[in-house]
């Protein structure tokens, strides 16, 4: 088969008038209260089943059934969009699911605002519906829209599944996820290792090496209107002019990044059959003090995620070796382990062949030959 058909979210600029903000902000109220009852209602039935022996197993009818009790007591949720509501009964249950399976912690309460800002319109026959310049959604009516070319043609050929609604730095976005179809890239006959860091934001195992970002006009600019914000009135005129003009920088500090990760990851999928890449402790690292600023500036976890989800859609081989694999430690050339490697040391020789090493590369080149031995589950010696 020459293509896949995939999951693809398409992201839309919504331009609503202020009646429209009404509507959308209700039912991301909505969404949000919808969570909180039934998480709250669940907590004291589990409480009181459990001090009688049986412990209340969670399942989607439960919370189907404690959405309907609700709708009676709180008229105003009939008012709002039905599988909006429906859709949190499923995330709560996914959410259980994940906690019961050790993946994830205790599903939280939302506030209003830690929360982010949205809900989700699951298709059920028209209900949704896009034209070339309008989107129309349940309960909600038409609403213009902003997007590429590109966008437009996929929307008109895919088939939609539901759509995201969300508020993100002043402005209304529609996600709408399609099933489309993608045509597969043809083999390159080439791997590659890639590994990830700090000091520089990827080194291949061809030796290229990929410099981080220069965000520092954005960084000083948002922590300027950050100050700025703090020393005014809370909604104040002057505060919300500000807001607007943090909330810019926001956005293009964001979108500077999205665009080089995106072509970053669009490069390495068209070139390389395999892909190889380490799977980082990226937790661990945001609980070093001295790296966490700089881990929230160049968002490692999005670039793997890029490259993970490209790679299903055109047909290559993307593989996570274990976090514990010495990659760094090890000589690509004889296999010899070193002890320690120090952050500091950034080239070495090998005391066993005597081959010398960039420290970045080398480690690069052990992740791309650990990741052809997964695949073809035997070591293939590969030239440098």
């Amino acid at each position: 088969m020459m293509y896949n058909v995939v999951s693809m979210g398409l992201k839309l600029r919504i331009l609503p008038d202020e009646d429209m903000i009404g509507v959308l902000e209700q039912n991301i109220g909505n969404a949000r209260f919808v969570w909180n009852h039934i998480l709250s209602e669940y907590n004291e039935l589990y409480k009181r089943f459990k001090a009688h022996g049986y412990p209340l197993k969670t399942n989607l009818r439960n919370f189907n059934a404690i959405l309907n009790l609700l709708k009676d007591e709180f008229t105003f949720l009939r008012e709002g969009e039905s599988t909006s509501q429906q859709q949190v009964c499923r995330d709560l249950n996914k959410a259980f699911s994940r906690f019961f399976k050790k993946i994830s912690g205790y599903p939280n309460f939302k506030s209003k605002r830690k929360a982010t800002p949205s809900f989700r319109i699951q298709k059920n026959g028209n209900n949704i519906k896009v034209t070339n310049k309008r989107i129309r959604l349940a309960k909600l009516g038409y609403v213009r829209y902003q997007t590429s070319p590109e966008y437009r043609k996929l929307l008109k050929t895919s088939e939609i599944n539901n759509v995201t609604v969300k508020r993100e730095n002043g402005k209304y976005y529609a996600i709408v996820n399609v099933y489309t179809v993608v045509s597969k890239l043809k083999p390159q006959g080439a791997s590659v290792g890639i590994d990830l860091g700090l000091k520089d934001l990827a080194t291949l195992s061809n030796g290229l090496e990929i410099a981080n970002l220069d965000l520092k006009r954005e960084d000083k600019m948002i922590r300027k209107y950050q100050k700025k914000l703090s020393r005014q009135k809370y909604m104040s005129n002057n505060y919300q002019k500000t807001l607007k003009t943090y909330h810019k920088w926001i956005d293009k500090k964001n979108n500077k990044l999205k665009n080089a990760y995106h072509h970053l990851s669009k490069y390495i999928v068209k070139t390389f059959d395999l892909i190889s890449m380490e799977t980082l402790n990226i937790k661990g690292w945001f609980q070093n003090k001295k790296w966490s600023p700089k881990l929230q500036r160049i968002a490692l976890y999005k670039l793997i995620q890029m490259i993970q989800y490209k790679a299903e859609w055109y047909g290559k081989d993307f593989i996570q070796i274990d976090r514990f694999f010495p990659s760094t430690l090890k000589c690509h050339n004889c296999q010899h382990q070193q002890e320690s490697m120090p952050l500091n040391i950034r080239k070495w020789t090998c005391p066993k062949c005597g081959k010398h090493h960039h420290r970045d590369i080398n480690a690069a080149i052990n992740i791309k030959n650990e990741g052809i031995k997964i695949k073809y589950e035997h070591p293939i010696k590969i030239p440098t």
